[in-house]
C-alpha cells in the first residue's frame, strides 16, 4: 500500500513536459523508440519507484531487472528518510541558523544570524570576505560570497542582504592546500552519509564535490562529484557533473582526479560520526564536511540526502547500484 500511495502521489505531481523531454533524450541516447522508452519508464516507476528523472540520470535503460533492483531510486531514498528521520527534529537541519547553533562545536568558523543592523555592523567590521546564506536554502542555491569593501558601508551591505533573502552570514573558511589543488575557487566538501540506528553510527558511503568555475561545489549548482574510497580516502573514479560529463582531470587545474588522496581522512570520518550522534532522532544524514588547515569542519547536514549522486553512470559501469551496500549496513 505504501508503494502504491507513493506512485500515485508522484503521478499527481508529475511534470508531463519534463517527462516528454526525458523520453526524447533517452530515446536518442539508446536508439530505442520513444514509445518503448515511455512504457519502460512507467514500468520502472511502478516496480522500482524510479521516476523519469531517475530513469534518465541513472540510464536505467541499460540495466536488466536484476540490476535495476540494486538502485537507490527516489522512492527508496524516501523510505530511508521516513524510517530513520523524525520530522519533528528535522528543523535543526533545514534551518541553517538552528543547525549552526546545535552543531556549533563542529563549525570552526564565526557566524551571525541576520537580525538587527547594529549586531551585523559590529560583526562584519574588519572582515574582507563573508558568506551569505538563506535560512532554508538547498542545493547550494542562494549562497553568495561577498566583499564588504564592494559596498559603501556596512549599513548598505546589511540592506542588500536583507533585500536578497539572507538568513545568516558566516566567516569565509580557509581550505586545506591539498583541497585547493583540486580547485581553489570553492570549498570542496566531502559528503559523508551516515546511519544512526539505535545509537550505533555507521558510515555508508563517502563522496567529494568539487567546484568548476563557480563559488560553490554543489552538484546541482555547476559542480562535479565522485566517490571516495571509505577505507583509504582516495578518489575512486573520474568526476562527473549533473549533465553526465566526465572529467579525468579538472578542466581548470589539470589535477588528475582518480586516486587523488583526500587529506585528514580519518579526522573527516570521526567528525561525521560525532555529528551523527548529536540528534539521534534524525538518523539518516548526508554531512557536508570542509577540510581546513586545522582540520575538518561541518558545513551543513542534510536530513534529506540527495540520492542522485549515489549512482551516476560513470561510477556504475557494471550497471549495479548501491542499495545492497545500504541494506548491508542498515541490517547489520
Amino acid at each position: 500500500m505504501g508503494k502504491a500511495s507513493y506512485v500515485l502521489k508522484r503521478i499527481m505531481k508529475m511534470d508531463i513536459s519534463a517527462m516528454k523531454n526525458a523520453v526524447k533524450h533517452v530515446s536518442k541516447r539508446s536508439g530505442k523508440c520513444e514509445a518503448l522508452v515511455f512504457l519502460d519508464m512507467v514500468w520502472c516507476g511502478l516496480r522500482y519507484q524510479a521516476g523519469y528523472a531517475d530513469y534518465n540520470v541513472f540510464e536505467l535503460e541499460r540495466a536488466n531487472a536484476k540490476q535495476r533492483k540494486t538502485f537507490i531510486t527516489r522512492g527508496v531514498n524516501n523510505k530511508f528518510v521516513k524510517r530513520f528521520n523524525d520530522s519533528e527534529h528535522c528543523h535543526f537541519f533545514s534551518n541553517k541558523d538552528e543547525f549552526n547553533e546545535r552543531f556549533s562545536e563542529f563549525l570552526g568558523r564565526d557566524w551571525l544570524k541576520l537580525s538587527d543592523k547594529e549586531s551585523f555592523v559590529k560583526w562584519v567590521n574588519g572582515r574582507d570576505v563573508i558568506i551569505s546564506k538563506p535560512r532554508d536554502g538547498m542545493c547550494g542555491k542562494g549562497i553568495v560570497k561577498l566583499k564588504p569593501a564592494d559596498f559603501a558601508n556596512a549599513e548598505e551591505l546589511f540592506s542588500f542582504l536583507k533585500n536578497n533573502g539572507c538568513g545568516l552570514v558566516e566567516e569565509c573558511l580557509t581550505q586545506h592546500e591539498d583541497m585547493n589543488k583540486l580547485y581553489a575557487g570553492s570549498i570542496n566538501t566531502i559528503r559523508v552519509v551516515t546511519i544512526n540506528k539505535g545509537g550505533n553510527v555507521r558510515i555508508i558511503c563517502t563522496f567529494v564535490r568539487i567546484g568548476n568555475g563557480g563559488d560553490v561545489d554543489n552538484f546541482n549548482s555547476g559542480g562535479m562529484m565522485t566517490r571516495v574510497n571509505f577505507e583509504t580516502g582516495k578518489i575512486m573514479f573520474e568526476a562527473v557533473d549533473k549533465s553526465g560529463k566526465t572529467f579525468e582531470e579538472h578542466p581548470m587545474t589539470g589535477v588528475r582526479i582518480k586516486d587523488y588522496q583526500i587529506p585528514m581522512w580519518r579526522e573527516v570520518l570521526e567528525l561525521a560520526r560525532k555529528a551523527a550522534a548529536v540528534i539521534p532522532q534524525v538518523g539518516y544524514v548526508g554531512w557536508d564536511v570542509a577540510i581546513t588547515p586545522n582540520g575538518p569542519v561541518l558545513v551543513e547536514g542534510n536530513e534529506f540526502p540527495g540520492h542522485d549522486i549515489y549512482q551516476m553512470p560513470a561510477h556504475t559501469k557494471d550497471n549495479y547500484g548501491l542499495l545492497p551496500l545500504f541494506e548491508a549496513v542498515i541490517n547489520s
